[in-house]
């Protein structure tokens, strides 16, 4: 196939991308700024500032150095210019933060120049029960541009790796290639602009002294697996997940590839994130407004930190613990320290002798959350009884478990933490549930502090209907009635009982994300809804999720489990939820 100019290749792909949105997972401006939620004019970058100045920079850069090349030095230079984590006060005119905007630049110019910070830990890929994850969420501004008068074969930037220090940390046994690196690629296969995951496939050493490039293992030693069509004006999520022996590849929560690496396991491995330019003639820049590192030990074997909720179930407070009044009953976790609480563990049987059911317990991996239908107690502002969690949020050093302040609540843009994308994602099943024409239960949640309207209800409805998502477009403050608020909902994907998918919830000063997906990622039914414009509801009307909702006065916190939508009026009818997996990320 004869290859486009790449001039005109790069003005397609910028058309392309300006006019349609292409496929990253949260639009900016096409300057590669942020937009006001208020009044949608671009902000400014700022002045440039250091990244370590960031707290949410601060627990990668802590662990890393930066190495950097001359750009007008020899082929392939590279110096480390900040070593041991000593980033306090740092910054140049190639690795920098913006100061308005928040995100981590990163600029390199000319060709096999980089600019990246290496992880110090080197890992290993075999250690049971252990799961390491880089998560980036990365945009390329300008690379088009960037690379339209490159002269090279291949034009591709690799903005992260998993490399490999060798056998042992002295460096012996390295071999001079990585296991992995996340490339944007010009042009490949007759697909323009695309992200690919190039992944070397063995072991071998195809560049040292004494190595054999010509030979068989050299000669098919990469795969390149299509990650999906870039949005470089539009920031993306990537998951790169190393646990035993296994690699996983997450592009804006979809799994992309589950690899076999145990051919590696041999080798240290280390993380990299910045810039790695193959292509010449021009400057790469990649902005990221999350990097970061996430460890799990053989005590954390659970897909889901059980330090971050606190369980309401149907009982009463009376009825659970012989007083506190007729209002639901709640088990905290053993971190909240409360000696008249009862304590939420992995490990724990929820369980009510009178009614013979665990409103909680944990089977094989997967949290269940049980109701009969025919019992219980509610909670403040609602009739419904629930068996659900509500997120614990920490805020601050010195956490409490208090939801009578903001302290365990987060806000959009959160200054104490830095967090300004909040995400719940989860994957489930519905066990059982009342045999009844309306079978409704809300499985997540986004609820406003103090305001009675919940933001976002994902709820499930039966076997052959959508899951529909309802969203309040207003509310009203100190938990008031809202006369003037109109709820809307949008579908999702559909599942029976039986049948297990995942869902994802993000709010960000963007708007709200919601998908429903295979656990493989396949059949993705997805919205993204921007505050304060128009958007159309599953009813096909023009609907506005008000800007009202992005209030650096308002604090939000997350919620899962099961909430049925109907009174308790059906003893015997069972819901029983199991989730497999449950995670918060804020960052």
């Amino acid at each position: 196939m004869q290859k486009m100019n790449k001039s005109l290749i790069a003005l397609t792909l910028a058309i392309f991308l300006n006019g349609c949105g292409g496929g990253g997972s949260s639009s900016d401006s096409d300057t590669g700024s942020p937009t006001d939620p208020g009044t949608g004019t671009p902000i400014e970058p700022g002045d440039p500032i250091a990244p370590y100045s960031i707290t949410k920079y601060q627990d990668i850069l802590s662990n890393s150095d930066l190495q950097q090349s001359d750009p007008d030095g020899s082929a392939s230079n590279k110096e480390t210019v900040v070593r041991d984590g000593n980033f306090s006060g740092y910054l140049d005119d190639y690795f920098y933060a913006q100061e308005n905007t928040q995100y981590l630049v990163f600029k390199m110019s000319n060709y096999s120049m980089r600019n990246e910070v290496r992880e110090r830990d080197n890992f290993d890929i075999n250690v049971e029960d252990e799961k390491r994850t880089l998560l980036a969420e990365v945009k390329l501004p300008n690379i088009e541009d960037a690379m339209s008068n490159s002269s090279s074969s291949r034009d591709e930037v690799t903005f992260l790796q998993i490399h490999n220090k060798g056998t042992s940390s002295d460096g012996t046994g390295y071999i001079p290639h990585p296991l992995l690196r996340v490339v944007y690629e010009l042009e490949r296969d007759g697909k323009y602009g695309h992200y690919w995951a190039v992944l070397k496939t063995n072991a071998v050493d195809c560049k040292g002294e004494g190595s054999d490039p010509d030979s068989a293992e050299c000669q098919n030693a990469y795969d390149r697996i299509d990650l999906g069509e870039a949005n470089t004006y539009a920031f993306t999520k990537f998951e790169l997940i190393v646990q035993e022996n296994n690699l996983s590849i997450e592009v804006n929560d979809i799994v992309k590839a589950n690899l076999d690496i145990s051919y590696w396991e041999h080798l240290l491995s280390y993380f990299k994130a910045g810039v790695y330019n193959q292509f010449e003639n021009g400057e790469s820049e990649a902005h990221f407004r999350a990097l970061k590192v996430i460890t799990s030990d053989s005590n954390t074997a659970y897909n889901w930190d059980i330090d971050s909720w606190k369980l309401t179930i149907p009982a009463s407070k009376d009825d659970w613990y012989g007083s506190g009044g007729d209002s639901a009953a709640e088990i905290t976790p053993d971190r909240c320290g409360y000696s008249d609480k009862d304590t939420l563990a992995n490990d724990e049987v929820v369980y009510d002798n009178d009614q013979n059911i665990a409103y909680f317990n944990v089977e094989d991996g997967r949290m269940h959350f049980r109701a009969d239908m025919g019992y219980g107690s509610s909670t403040a502002n609602s009739s419904y009884i629930r068996s659900e969690l509500r997120e614990l949020y920490v805020s601050t050093s010195n956490p409490d478990c208090s939801t009578s302040d903001e302290d365990t609540s987060w806000y959009l843009d959160d200054k104490r933490t830095g967090a300004t994308i909040h995400t719940l994602n989860a994957t489930l099943k519905i066990e059982d549930y009342p045999n009844i024409s309306q079978p409704k239960v809300v499985l997540g949640q986004i609820h406003g502090w103090k305001i009675n309207q919940a933001l976002v209800k994902l709820l499930w409805e039966g076997n052959s209907k959508p899951v529909r998502v309802i969203l309040n477009d207003d509310y009203e403050i100190n938990n008031q009635d809202c006369n003037h608020c109109e709820p809307f909902s949008v579908e999702l994907g559909t599942y029976a009982a039986g049948e297990e998918w995942s869902y994802t919830i993000r709010a960000d000063e963007n708007g709200i994300y919601l998908a429903t997906y295979d656990t493989d990622g396949s059949n993705l039914v997805a919205h993204s809804i921007p505050w304060g414009q128009n958007y159309q509801d599953k009813d096909g009307d023009t609907v506005v999720l008000s800007s009202d909702w992005t209030s650096s006065d308002i604090a939000f916190y997350f919620k899962a489990g099961i909430y049925p939508q109907f009174k308790p009026d059906y003893p015997g009818q069972i819901f029983d939820v199991s989730f497999s997996s449950l995670n918060l990320d804020h960052y």
